[in-house]
């Protein structure tokens, strides 16, 4: 061996064989690995290759193994040796070692401008056809020969593509029919209740009595999302202030099948409960009848008959038609006015807007006003004219934000309402639903109506402590609440879902004369719609009632 000159090899010398020897060995792996992998594959190469036309690439013939190599990037560190070069035991192996397709975007030198390396690795993981003909996807083996995965597709771009998740061919079908069986099932279950309710005593036709259904569920759900809505003790200071703005909410069939199973078990518990006992029938004809006769004066005594609405005269009725036929603004009154779309909100079927009720308000505040200047002897069909005080329908959502934050003490800055018979307030819940509430310092009540007989709690918390908070702020005292009472009554009750604003006027206009009885029902709906057209275009209340 040449440099060898007997003796033991020192340290650095047995280092450095060592070191060669581990070099060897990972050479000699890379070698085998590529044998395997051009011997495995030469077959189907020359089977798919052979209308290109390859690459010239030089083989080169290692005198150590007799192993034959690509050469596609020089490893450095190394160097040529044409003393270690032999011819390849193999021509096949080399032949289809130099068919081999280039990866490589960017050219490469050429094999023969490359310097002869003895057992240099390939740089770059080598991509062979897929074995099977019926895939369409490519398998890339890596140096190791272990292939990586072939479940994934990917793009022109060699980014990862996934899957597409389509939809089963029936899907919308089945859809169409679980929407047709909902709404079949809600209809069903509309009419029984409905078949329910006119055995007991309700009057409209099925078409109101599904918009007073919807109208109901709307009102719970209200409800229900007030009811779980975080204090104003737990809301976080650090955050901006959200502004309050009508919003709709969508809800799923679910919520309005609940609805209807809860409405149902009501209608159905209203048949279980005990008939009322038959009157008393006498043996003889004449007592019964003077007992009936002796039954209905104290019935008229206890409660007196109601004098439905005056009806519009002919003469009346005419100028009602024409005022709806009218553009531009039909009326002013005050601070207030009222164009030809917010009049035909008092057509059948519509809701009443901010401008119609603030318009009616004025006007029955005007009222007392003129009576002020002029007051009357006695009273008149009636009626009593009250000392009383209005406020617009945007004092409940300033009262709703508190008495400071809302700075109510400005609206009462020439007016001491501690001084009025009454205060009448309309009240707009969560826009969707108009009630009547009035603060009656003559009889020491709060007072609320609803012709939906709910919300009352609510009126009258927020009403007490606005009553407080005032009395506080003119008088610098707290409130004498002693003797005061919560009131309601049980009024007409409205059988659609659009009639609550026609309820509201009618109940401030009744307040305002001192009524003790209300004079209206569901049936007087439509006739009052027509009279409030008259008294708005008019600017002037009626005195009949």
């Amino acid at each position: 061996m040449s440099g060898y000159e007997g003796g033991n090899p020192s340290p650095s010398e047995h280092a450095g064989l060592l070191s060669r020897w581990k070099s060897f060995g990972k050479e000699f792996g890379a070698l085998a690995t590529d044998t395997v992998k051009a011997m495995v594959y030469s077959v189907q190469q020359d089977t798919l290759l052979e209308s290109k036309t390859p690459s010239p690439q030089r083989v080169h013939r290692s005198a150590s193994l007799s192993s034959i190599h690509v050469v596609e990037q020089p490893s450095p560190g190394h160097a040529d040796n044409p003393a270690d070069s032999q011819p390849p035991r193999n021509s096949s192996i080399a032949r289809s070692l130099s068919r081999q397709p280039r990866r490589s975007s960017s050219p490469t030198k050429r094999a023969s401008d490359q310097p002869n390396v003895i057992g240099t690795p390939f740089a770059t993981s080598q991509t062979y056809p897929s074995t099977s003909g019926l895939s369409s996807h490519n398998s890339t083996t890596s140096l190791n020969g272990a292939p990586t995965s072939r479940r994934q597709q990917t793009g022109s771009n060699g980014t990862a593509r996934g899957y597409k998740h389509r939809e089963h061919i029936y899907a919308k079908a089945h859809k169409a029919n679980v929407r047709a069986e909902t709404q079949k099932s809600k209809e069903e279950m509309q009419r029984t209740i409905y078949t329910i309710k006119r055995n007991s005593g309700y009057t409209s036709n099925f078409t109101d009595f599904q918009s007073l259904l919807a109208f109901q569920a709307k009102l719970e759900r209200l409800d229900r999302r007030d009811a779980f809505s975080p204090s104003s003790s737990m809301i976080d200071l650090h955050t901006k202030e959200r502004e309050s703005s009508p919003r709709r909410h969508s809800y799923s069939d679910t919520d309005d099948m609940d609805f209807l199973r809860r409405a149902f078990d009501r209608a159905k518990a209203t048949l279980n409960e005990p008939r009322p006992p038959r009157p008393f029938q006498p043996t003889l004809e004449q007592l019964r009848i003077s007992q009936q006769l002796k039954d209905e004066d104290i019935e008229q005594l206890l409660r007196p008959k109601l004098v439905p609405p005056t009806p519009l005269s002919p003469k009346d009725d005419v100028q009602v038609d024409i005022l709806l036929k009218k553009k531009g603004i039909i009326s002013k009154y005050a601070r207030e006015q009222v164009s030809d779309a917010d009049l035909s909100r008092l057509r059948p079927g519509q809701w009443l807007n901010d401008e119609i009720i603030n318009f009616y308000g004025a006007m029955v505040l005007g009222r007392f006003d003129d009576g002020k200047e002029n007051p009357p002897k006695q009273k008149t069909n009636g009626m009593q004219i009250l000392n009383l005080h209005y406020f617009s329908t945007f004092f409940w959502p300033k009262l709703k934000e508190g008495y400071e934050k809302g700075r109510l003490a400005k609206w009462t800055k020439k007016v001491d309402i501690f001084s009025k018979d009454v205060v009448l307030i309309p009240v707009n819940h969560s826009n969707a639903h108009w009630t009547s509430a009035a603060i009656n310092f003559r009889r020491k009540r709060i007072e609320s109506y609803d012709s939906m007989g709910t919300r009352r709690a609510a009126v009258f918390k927020a009403l007490r402590a606005y009553i407080d908070a005032e009395h506080r702020n003119k008088k610098n005292e707290p409130f004498d609440f002693t003797g005061w009472q919560d009131y309601s009554i049980e009024e007409p009750q409205q059988e659609n879902g659009y009639d609550c604003g026609v309820f509201t006027c009618q109940f401030l206009q009744g307040l305002s004369r001192g009524d003790e009885v209300i004079r209206f029902t569901q049936k007087d709906m439509p006739a009052l719609r027509r009279r409030m057209i008259w008294e708005i275009g008019n600017a002037k209340l009626r005195d009949e009632p």
